[in-house]
């Protein structure tokens, strides 16, 4: 209703007015027209006529439709009637009260409309200032987003120069910077919050994984992932555990091009997120033995655990049946 009448009251002052003083003519034309009921209420059918011609005009329209209420009132219903003179003191006290209570009408729906514009300059400002924050994060972003994607193509370029074992190094320095760049080009504002949705975000890393790890190796990577909002610093670190689960398991619990499955979760459990990777693979001592050859420097598990500790949670790892499997679990941050 507020928007109706914010575009009325911009009508030029002649069409304002005309139709206050319309108003108030149909006020009249009803009190003439049941005079007999009303003989003893002579104001009551022009209140109406002040009140939408304060909410509907504004800017005085409801002062001009009390003054002309006032006139025909006197003039055509208080005695003596032809005259604007009120004789009778009674009469004379309710046709003053009469237009004190239209002008404190009209006050106190102008004042409101006075409320609401600020209100809504206020709102159209702060919307300004979202917007503002939207276009300058889209911005960071890709300024980002850019600056990765660099480094990255750096460590790509290193790595065709360098020699074994220092190649895979730079390889997987590579990879650990794209699992960055994937949570910066998922992030979202919501409420304020910078966050990145849990699905998208863990489906298209584990499938970039996927094409970058398996190949043609028969094994299959299955991903089940619930949606949730997640900080940014925690999706920083939930991303940077799984490239290291991955990697681990699929470097180590598949020798010799051996068939298998790979399972990764992400669920919410009551106030925790637990995250799980398992495979079918030849199970947690071989993958220890392989993890311990001499070009093994152990840095994976140490990330992890470096990981699981800034996110607050704790980290197991379990023998299957076979198989392995490795389980993150961590407080869930409000957002």
């Amino acid at each position: 209703m507020y928007e109706k009448t914010w575009s009325l009251r911009h009508l030029p002052w002649v069409a304002r007015y005309s139709a206050t003083a319309i108003l108030v003519l149909l006020a009249f034309a009803l009190r003439q027209t049941f005079s007999d009921a009303l003989k003893d209420f002579p104001f009551l059918l022009f209140f109406p006529a002040i009140i939408l011609s304060a909410v509907l005009f504004n800017q005085g329209s409801g002062l001009v439709a009390t003054v002309l209420s006032a006139v025909l009132s006197a003039f055509f219903f208080l005695e003596p009637l032809g005259s604007f003179a009120i004789k009778d003191p009674g009469q004379f006290l309710g046709w003053c009260l009469f237009v004190v209570i239209g002008v404190a009408i009209t006050i106190i729906i102008e004042a409101q409309h006075a409320a609401y514009r600020q209100l809504k300059r206020a709102h159209d400002v702060t919307r300004a200032s979202e917007s503002d924050k939207a276009e300058l994060l889209i911005e960071t972003n890709h300024r980002i987003m850019n600056n990765l994607h660099t480094v990255i193509s750096l460590l790509h370029l290193q790595a065709r120069s360098a020699k074994e074992p220092t190649r895979e190094d730079f390889m997987t320095a590579a990879e650990r910077v794209s699992v960055m760049a994937k949570v910066q080009r998922r992030l979202v504002r919501f409420e304020g919050a910078v966050l990145a949705d849990s699905r998208s975000f863990i489906e298209e890393l584990c499938r970039d994984l996927e094409s970058a790890l398996i190949g043609l190796r028969p094994i299959r990577l299955e991903i089940e992932a619930e949606s949730h909002p997640i900080p940014l610093t925690q999706a920083v670190s939930v991303g940077l555990i799984i490239n290291e689960l991955l990697v681990n398991a699929l470097k180590y619990a598949f020798p010799e091009d051996r068939d298998g499955r790979v399972g990764v979760t992400f669920t919410r459990k009551g106030d925790e997120y637990c995250l799980a990777v398992r495979d079918d693979g030849v199970g947690l001592s071989a993958s220890r033995e392989s993890a311990s050859s001499p070009s093994s420097t152990g840095l994976g598990q140490r990330l992890i655990r470096s990981f699981v500790a800034q996110l607050g949670g704790r980290h197991e790892i379990e023998p299957g049946s076979p198989g392995t499997c490795a389980e993150v679990c961590f407080p869930v941050t409000a957002a």
